[in-house]
């Protein structure tokens, strides 16, 4: 029995400093390994010849049964989830001054050898023993009545624990309490001399502690299932999630169209990005798919962008210089944007671009950067080589700031923020 004991508290030990770090495998690793050095204790008391040697192991076991109850408190408290009771503390330091007093108070409030009695033991056809011990003084009858009182009280907690939540561990734990309970009464009429009888504490702690051990295997079992099933269900989901995106990038392969005129795509490839970039940032800012391929995915910001004063162009030097304008603005655009970035022309002098895998700062940086390149940039309108100097108003809107709309709408702020642009004198970003 010592051996068994000693390999369950040997296991939830090295469980615990494994890295789980459940305070509840240490308690009861601590009072398993406990119990084991009472049974080593017990099998000295009956190996005994004499009540000088009974005396030593005797006096050894009640001393154990001090750090088996605090052990037993402690297991209790943490897995009935009592972490503010007082119940531990008070316990421990109980059990610390009988500890104590046991080596200070006189042999008679203790036990003595001078006290001796000898054990007989007969029960025909099952069990002959004889063996010796001392008298138990008055500090260890309270020191075995104070275990009988608490441990009814951790049977309490354990009850209320089951009734509170229906689980079947704290059931069995109950179970084996109480059938240790019987026990350590057993051994309190022994002690108390009231009958004749082995002590059967070393076979009853056995009954707690296998049940002790039934139920944290099994509580530990059920974790690792449900941890094995959440990442199943998350490979899962992120295989479901990664075959989506590869069927939406095929999906734009295959609408790449483009503007005859700029070479940049058109109207109708943009309106169904578009749609598919909303679903790619909601569906990557939900299952944080981005942060598994180590890139900031689940931003975009779009800007509806229109030249201003454009007519002007057409009416001074006709369509084709017109042509050649907005060609030059687009190759200027292109010059200051990153090839992941769409550009769209929209319809007429109107243009968008969809800034993907970036930041809210990024997206401003960018804007500027165009603004002012284009606004820098002399542009040449005809063949003979006239030239003119151009300007942007801009609309823009971030997805993270809108991140319910739907593609009409984002659009249409895009569009209103345009508007706002013009209104305040042209040549400008509007952002809200």
């Amino acid at each position: 029995m010592a051996s068994i004991t000693f390999f369950v508290g040997a296991f939830y030990l090295i469980l615990y400093f494994s890295g789980r770090r459940q305070t509840v495998h240490l308690w009861f690793a601590l009072m398993s390994i406990a119990v084991g050095m009472y049974d080593v204790f017990s099998t000295g008391l009956y190996d005994s010849t004499s009540v000088a040697q009974g005396f030593i192991w005797q006096q050894l076991q009640l001393q154990a049964v001090d750090f088996i109850s605090v052990f037993l408190v402690g297991f209790v408290v943490v897995y009935t989830q009592r972490p503010r009771s007082r119940v531990l503390p008070v316990s421990a330091a109980w059990y610390a001054l009988l500890l104590i007093l046991s080596f200070v108070l006189s042999r008679e409030l203790t036990f003595s050898p001078l006290y001796p009695e000898v054990k007989n033991v007969d029960i025909p056809g099952l069990l002959r023993v004889t063996y010796n011990e001392a008298r138990i003084g008055l500090l260890y009858q309270i020191e075995i009545v104070s275990s009988l009182g608490l441990y009814a009280y951790m049977t309490v907690l354990l009850i209320r624990r089951y009734l509170a939540t229906r689980v079947k561990g704290p059931l069995v734990v109950v179970c084996g309490m109480f059938a240790y309970f019987l026990g350590a009464i057993n051994d309190t009429l022994v002690g108390l001399g009231v009958y004749s009888s082995v002590y059967v504490s070393e076979y009853a702690f056995m009954i707690p502690v296998l049940s002790m051990f039934f139920v944290l295997i099994r509580d530990l079992g059920s974790l690792y299932d449900a941890i094995e099933r959440a990442n199943a269900t998350l490979e899962a989901r992120v295989e479901e999630r990664t075959v989506e995106i590869r069927r939406l990038n095929d999906d734009l392969r295959r609408l790449a169209e483009l503007d005859p005129l700029t070479g940049i795509y058109n109207r109708r490839f943009f309106g169904e990005y578009l749609d598919i970039e909303l679903r790619r940032a909601r569906n990557l800012q939900e299952h944080r798919v981005a942060k598994l391929e180590g890139v900031n995915d689940m931003n975009f910001g779009l800007a509806m962008i229109d030249i201003d004063h454009f007519k002007r162009v057409n009416d001074t030097w006709g369509h084709p210089a017109g042509d050649k304008a907005l060609v030059e603005v687009v190759r200027v655009i292109q010059s200051v944007i990153f090839s992941r970035d769409i550009f769209c022309r929209f319809g007429g002098e109107e243009f968008v671009i969809l800034f993907t895998r970036t930041s809210r700062d990024g997206i401003v940086q960018a804007i500027e950067k165009i603004r002012k390149t284009v606004h820098d940039q002399v542009i040449t309108v005809t063949d003979d080589g006239r030239t003119t100097k151009l300007t942007l108003s801009i609309g823009v809107v971030i997805f993270e700031e809108v991140p319910g709309v739907t593609t009409q709408q984002l659009l249409r702020v895009a569009d209103n923020r345009l508007l706002s642009a013009k209104k305040a004198g042209r040549n400008v970003a509007v952002y809200e």
